[in-house]
């Protein structure tokens, strides 16, 4: 599995719409070297407070409708340091467009549910499908020479958040309504993501979530022509000149 180490932190930008409607261009694409995470969900099932509990440590009780927000950090993954934009987005529907761009200039996502509520399940299967669908679409008009991830087969990961109101020990319980082995069965076998159940609230596996979408990623980042020449800048100048013999990269 991929070592996430957050190696510095920025603020974030929150996204705005001006009178005519125009997106802004925090949701340009990411540049060279950077590789965008896009949070995705329906309306309060947790998306901000994954991405407030993994980056900044804290929990905001008071829930705040989200329109587009997006944060910057840099990770080390296997020796490699990785610029990652995490865009958390809205769960409106009164935003199609900015949805679309969001999945467009995407290079791997988080489909976030609420554990206990099939309809922000069946959002997941509905944002899934739009995300296959437009990087599919949009697969043929793509700059042969981009080093981000294969748009074809974007890193997925579905997390079932609030895994704190399943638990025996809670005051307001509620009850899956979906197997967990019927959903990892889905998940992990029939798409071929990953999966995760975590508490943002209790703190529960929220690393855990980052893990498995970079440990997705791996493969395809450390072998991105952006990582290697990363790597090699790294090197002395003796291992650099060997290093032209044969582009090679070790994943454990």
């Amino acid at each position: 599995m991929a070592e996430v180490d957050i190696r510095r932190r920025t603020k974030s930008s929150s996204d705005a719409i001006n009178e005519s409607g125009a997106i802004q261009s925090v949701l340009s694409k990411p540049k060279t070297d950077c590789y965008r995470v896009v949070v995705m969900g329906a309306a309060g099932v947790g998306k901000t407070c994954i991405i407030n509990r993994f980056l900044y440590e804290n929990f905001l009780n008071d829930y705040k409708a989200t329109i587009e927000e997006l944060h910057r950090g840099e990770y080390s993954v296997n020796g490699a340091t990785i610029t990652l934009d995490i865009l958390d987005t809205t769960g409106s529907y009164a935003f199609p467009a900015m949805r679309k761009l969001s999945i467009t200039t995407g290079n791997a996502f988080l489909l976030v549910y609420s554990l206990g509520d099939d309809e922000s399940f069946e959002e997941v299967k509905n944002l899934r499908q739009q995300i296959l669908e437009i990087k599919r679409t949009n697969c043929d008009s793509l700059d042969p020479t981009d080093d981000h991830l294969d748009p074809m087969n974007p890193p997925i990961v579905i997390v079932g958040n609030k895994l704190d109101l399943c638990s025996n020990e809670s005051t307001h319980k509620k009850d899956r309504e979906m197997p967990k082995v019927a959903v990892e069965s889905l998940v992990n076998i029939d798409w071929n993501h990953g999966y995760v159940e975590a508490s943002a609230k209790e703190n529960i596996n929220i690393n855990g979530i980052f893990k498995e979408l970079l440990s997705q990623a791996k493969v395809q980042l450390l072998t991105s022509p952006a990582v290697i020449r990363k790597r090699r800048q790294s090197l002395p100048a003796s291992s650099s000149k060997n290093s032209r013999r044969k582009d090679s990269c070790r994943v454990s």
